[in-house]
């Protein structure tokens, strides 16, 4: 049976039970305290059992908690005593470990990979595929080495290194009177069968926040979970949808964009790592040629 518990809910559990406290917990992991409590509450789901008593007021180990601490920390050791004795560059083929939002994955990952699977050809790359919270939560969890995101600037225990600024789009489909225009504005599309990402993504609060201090609304006819299918419905007709630019690429062979101005919406993508954190040899190169290929200024 596959078990999965990452270190990372392993050590925010033993900080949590040698404080009696998930806010001193957090802040010694550098967490903000929603992320330490899914870590935690992730790894009593993979354990079958509670491991603290929790009230309003206060938070104690349980009778499993306190029977699984000192194995926990029994693993943490035992990890310790093993990394040291490894020498990754020479001894074992690197693994590198990148995460990255499914926007950044054709135009930046993707093609830079290529170029440093030429340079270093016995490197291994796993790329982890997630929504921007997550990808945040996945460098803290040391889930990966390092991540290509546009969350985490604000997040404690984060290290954010700017890339560059990317810019929202109308995506409609080819052929659309849409395409008579150089720059659209909210007051162009209000009425239009619009195809929103869920609520909770990344994407869709960067777009609303921008409309709100405007006073501005956008009422959604379809509501998916990921940009791509929202793409996939314009394409097919369906209706229009607000993109970021890093999105649309030659693959949508039926769409056409445009800048969306009056109110314009933008983000800053950029390269996350845990605070302090000091990357393997083969990790660190693909991070400065990430930078080298697209840092602007």
């Amino acid at each position: 049976m596959r078990i999965n518990i990452e270190i990372g809910d392993i050590e925010a559990f033993i900080e949590v039970a040698e404080n009696n406290s998930f806010a001193k917990a957090a802040s010694n992991l550098n967490l903000s305290q929603p992320a330490l409590s899914r870590r935690i509450q992730k790894l009593e789901y993979e354990l079958g059992t509670s491991l603290f008593d929790r009230t309003t007021r206060s938070v104690k180990i349980s009778y499993s908690g306190r029977n699984f601490l000192e194995r926990a920390k029994s693993i943490i050791e035992a990890i310790q005593t093993a990394t040291k004795t490894l020498n990754e560059k020479y001894t074992f083929p690197s693994i590198v470990k990148i995460a990255a939002v499914n926007t950044a994955l054709r135009n930046i990952v993707f093609p830079t990979i290529k170029i440093f699977k030429a340079q270093y050809p016995n490197s291994k790359i796993q790329i982890i595929e997630r929504s921007a919270n997550y990808v945040v939560d996945s460098v803290l969890g040391g889930e990966c080495d390092f991540a290509i995101n546009f969350m985490g600037l604000q997040e404690p225990g984060i290290e954010f290194e700017p890339l560059f600024e990317e810019e929202y789009v109308v995506v409609f489909p080819k052929g659309d009177e849409l395409e008579k225009k150089r720059k659209i504005k909210i007051s162009d599309i209000k009425g239009r069968d619009f195809i929103a990402v869920w609520k909770g993504s990344g994407s869709r609060i960067y777009f609303e926040d921008a409309l709100a201090k405007h006073k501005e609304t956008l009422e959604w006819t379809y509501e998916v979970r990921h940009v791509p299918n929202a793409l996939e419905m314009v394409e097919q007709g369906m209706g229009i949808t607000l993109a970021p630019r890093l999105a649309i690429s030659k693959h949508y062979k039926g769409l056409s964009f445009r800048p969306l101005i009056d109110p314009k919406v933008s983000r800053v993508m950029g390269l996350i790592k845990k605070s302090g954190r000091n990357l393997t040899f083969d990790s660190q190169q693909l991070y400065d040629l990430l930078k080298l290929r697209y840092f602007k200024n």
